[in-house]
Formats: structure tokens, C-alpha cells, sequence
């Protein structure tokens, strides 16, 4: 069986520790969509983030682009506040400059799809000195739904020009796993991020890692 040559990585929780503040700005998004007009009963009981930029898309099905959306630009906006807060707070988690080094050094082809945006992510890749680490990186704003949505890892796969059969999706939530099931990628959760574990997830890991570090095992021995 072949080798595994590619590795999707996630961002936050993945690479660097999780410090987006979930809840407030669920809570706020919710809140200014409903004084522009749009009532939290349109998003349902209890929404993620990612559930609130996907529909948007749906509750604006005339808008051509992102930018064009006003629902859009309420949400994003907000998200893009949130991802800089965190931003000031993020660290490397241990191992990962050597994880990917080691893999960048071995010809292994390297992407990241985030729902991150764009800004954020730039600043982040410059302040830990990785801007020059992938082939290609997807963030919120370069797609019109996030993950578990496949759609960003299905751009990267394209970009890369990668075999499915020779990729792992790297990522620390259920929407990560699901995203790359979808996709019809190989899947590796790391704990301990966004969500702290993923036994009771409707969509299976391929492989579970508690630290980026075993990441070089697996794909080592991943169809080898």
C-alpha cells in the first residue's frame, strides 16, 4: 500500500494552543444578527460558530460573493475581532517547528486549512516564523463554508494536487474529523483542543495522537 506524502494540518488546537473565546462570540454574533433582523431561532438551539457562518450562507442565497453578504459581513466581522484577541495569546505547541521541519525536510507536501481568517492567520504564520512552512493555506476567507464542511480541504487537496490516498487531515475537534471523512482523507485527532475528546462523534478518527510529536510515527507507518 502507498505511503502517506501529504499532511493537512488545522491551526488552532492543532499547532498552537486553543484560545478562541467560543461562547462570547457565539453569544455576540447572535446578538447583532438579531438587531440587524435576523432572530436566533433562524440558526436553532444552541449553535456553533461554524453553524452560524455556514447558514448565513443560506439566508443570503442572492449575495455573489462574501463581501456582497450583509449577514456575512456582520458575522465575519465579529470573527475576525475574536481570531485577533486570540492571536495575542497563542503559543506553539511543543514539537510542532520540529514535526514540521522534520516533515518539510523528509519532501512530504505540507497545507493548512483553518477557519481562521486570513489576517489573523498571516500574523500568526509571521510571529512563529512558519509563513514559509506550506504549499498552500486555506482560512475562512477563502471559502464559503467551514469545516466540517469539506470544501477547504477539497481546494487544498486540488491545489496540492495530492492522491486522497496518500493524505492525513491533522485537527483537535469533531468538526476536523468530520471534515475530513467527508473529504475522503485519512484523519488523525490530537487531543486536547477545541474538543477534548471525540468518543461519542457520529465520525471516527483514523488515528489519535495526544501530542503533534507521534504524528511522525503514523505517518511513517500509515499505509506503509
Amino acid at each position: 500500500m502507498n505511503r502517506i506524502n501529504t499532511v493537512i494540518f488545522d491551526f488552532e488546537g492543532t499547532l498552537v494552543d486553543f484560545q478562541w473565546q467560543l461562547d462570547q462570540a457565539v453569544s455576540e454574533v447572535i446578538v447583532a444578527l438579531e438587531n440587524a433582523g435576523y432572530p436566533s431561532s433562524l440558526f436553532g438551539i444552541n449553535p456553533s460558530y461554524t453553524h452560524i457562518f455556514n447558514k448565513s450562507i443560506e439566508l443570503d442565497p442572492c449575495a455573489k460573493d462574501i463581501q456582497s453578504s450583509k449577514i456575512l459581513s456582520i458575522v465575519s466581522s465579529i470573527f475576525d475581532f475574536y481570531d485577533s484577541d486570540a492571536l495575542t495569546r497563542w503559543q506553539l505547541h511543543p514539537h510542532t517547528m520540529e514535526v514540521l521541519n522534520e516533515l518539510k525536510e523528509d519532501s512530504f507536501k505540507l497545507g493548512l486549512v483553518t477557519n481562521i481568517g486570513e489576517r489573523a492567520i498571516l500574523k500568526a504564520l509571521d510571529k512563529f516564523k512558519l509563513s514559509k512552512i506550506f504549499d498552500v493555506i486555506i482560512t475562512r476567507n477563502d471559502v464559503t463554508r467551514l469545516k466540517p464542511d469539506p470544501e477547504g480541504l477539497n481546494s487544498a487537496i486540488e491545489k496540492l494536487n495530492a492522491n486522497t490516498k496518500k493524505i492525513v487531515f491533522v485537527g483537535d475537534s469533531y468538526n476536523d474529523i468530520e471534515a475530513a471523512c467527508k473529504a475522503g482523507i485519512f484523519s488523525c485527532y490530537l487531543v486536547g483542543g477545541e474538543n477534548m475528546q471525540i468518543k461519542n462523534s457520529k465520525f471516527e478518527a483514523d488515528y489519535e495522537i495526544t501530542s503533534i510529536i507521534h504524528l511522525l510515527t503514523h505517518c511513517s507507518l500509515v499505509n506503509s
